[in-house]
């Protein structure tokens, strides 16, 4: 039967399914397994409506590195690490866009590339992805512990490691009873207000430009930094294995040509708009770039203020207390008014990173077993592994709670070895692009930009090997 499909995409906030796609009349019987796709729109609303994947990452990085990295940075040293941020920004990029990309054009995960570049070596990138997840269990637990922080700071009637633990509880509860959206107005107007109490309070408090825009200048972490500084690049502006999640939540909204694929494999004859893909791939960059525009700004606001109001009082942002810190640099500008809104919106942007990597992480996991044991590749295999990698993150999770309860710590350290993954996953995300055939070269990145991932490869690549070699072999960093 014939369709006519315009762009509107209409997803929930992890990428559900376009289910408002119409069927046109038959137009004609030798029609009958024709499928035509009419060219996205790209105004305004279309832009808003195909808004997801990118928003989606950009909601794993406002929160830990925001909220707990940036504070933390300025609170200690003031504008010197300031630098980090739009550097971090830049050098991770391409990893994000590539993935994307991959998906857009080819219609299927990036993790499909990952398998075919390990066929016949034993699927190694499937095993390295599936490990990598396993180690983000400090960074649910740090994040978990960030946001119960956050809880604490205003009901302290429960002891931290209790709401922590409550948290990992009620994202699995709320995922698995299909009843996010329910709560996914509250958060988002809980992060606006919270966004923009952030945005106010800079305005206020900001300094002289010159007083910081000497600190965009690259240099050596200073004495003390060393955790901090590999912390930053780590999860500024989110981590990298958060690409293959963003791959795989475009697949489930089915962008660009998911759906067309999908189709084809169901005998269909599919029939594509002359500027369907080339619309599609202008609403695809704006949904990330508007998204990585609006992190690295907030984020760097997130480290002045820190510097302004926290480091002259001498305040760290540590311990159970974090959350009372981050609210001080706001109640002490604005009043006691605020704190609840502050504690409301951090609380909602810490919860939303702790939800969406619980989805997907999970989902990364889930690909990695079924690629690498095609066998288990069915539906009601996938939910057992779906959901007994999060029950298992639970209880990892809560361990990780009770035994370190302390926020900044366990973050930094799952952010330092989100850092020493990076560069692996950036590298899988270029070599995918080898997997293009015929119309698909037409979509490759331009030689431009596969330099500057080159440099972002090999700029992680050097980092990682500075913290490691900080770490290691110089006493008293």
């Amino acid at each position: 039967m014939p369709v006519d499909t315009t762009a509107g995409s209409h997803s929930g906030a992890l990428g559900e399914p376009d289910t408002d796609r119409k069927l046109a009349p038959r137009e004609a019987q030798d029609e009958a397994n024709t499928i035509r796709f009419a060219a996205p729109a790209t105004g305004a609303k279309a832009t808003w409506d195909a808004m997801g994947p990118g928003i989606a990452a950009a909601m794993t990085g406002i929160g830990a590195s925001h909220i707990m990295h940036g504070p933390t940075a300025g609170a200690q040293f003031g504008f010197q690490l300031l630098w980090i941020i739009p550097v971090a920004y830049l050098l991770k990029y391409c990893a994000f866009e590539f993935a994307h990309r991959y998906t857009m054009v080819r219609g299927e995960s990036v993790m499909a590339a990952y398998e075919r570049i390990g066929d016949g070596r034993g699927k190694w990138p499937l095993w390295y992805l599936g490990f990598q997840a396993i180690v983000n269990t400090f960074g649910i637990a740090g994040r978990a512990l960030g946001c119960a922080a956050m809880l604490w700071a205003a009901f302290p009637f429960l002891p931290l490691e209790v709401w922590a633990v409550g948290i990992l509880v009620a994202c699995v509860a709320i995922i698995w009873a299909g009843k996010y959206s329910a709560v996914e107005m509250v958060v988002k107007i809980a992060i606006v207000l919270f966004a923009a109490a952030t945005v106010i309070a800079f305005m206020l408090q900001a300094p002289a430009p010159g007083d910081y825009m000497a600190n965009l200048i690259p240099a050596l972490a200073p004495a003390g930094a060393m955790m901090l500084f590999g912390s930053m690049f780590g999860y500024f502006p989110t981590t990298v294995e958060v690409s293959p999640m963003q791959s795989n939540w475009a697949v489930d909204k089915r962008s660009g040509m998911v759906e067309a694929k999908r189709l084809e494999k169901q005998g269909y004859k599919v029939l594509l708009d002359k500027n369907y893909m080339k619309n599609y791939m202008k609403l695809f960059h704006r949904d990330m770039n508007i998204a990585y525009i609006v992190s690295m700004i907030t984020g760097m606001m997130f480290l002045i203020i820190g510097a302004v109001m926290l480091k002259p009082e001498g305040i760290m942002v540590s311990g159970a207390e974090m959350g009372q810190t981050i609210a001080f640099m706001y109640t002490q500008q604005f009043g006691d008014w605020i704190f609840p809104i502050i504690i409301a919106g951090g609380t909602a942007a810490l919860f939303s990173t702790v939800f969406t990597y619980f989805d997907g992480q999970a989902r990364v996991f889930e690909e990695c077993c079924v690629r690498i044991r095609q066998a288990w590749d069915t539906a009601a295999i996938r939910k057992y592994i779906y959901r007994g990698f999060q029950v298992a993150w639970v209880i990892a999770g809560a361990a990780i709670v009770y035994g370190m309860p302390e926020p900044i710590v366990v973050v930094q350290i799952a952010s330092v070895l989100a850092l020493l993954f990076a560069p692996v996953i950036f590298w899988l995300n270029v070599r995918a692009f080898k997997y293009f055939e015929g119309w698909e070269k037409e979509f490759l990145p331009p030689t431009w930009m596969m330099v500057w991932a080159w440099l972002g490869i090999a700029g992680l690549a050097i980092i990682s090997l500075y913290i490691l070699y900080l770490m290691f072999f110089v006493t008293g960093s």
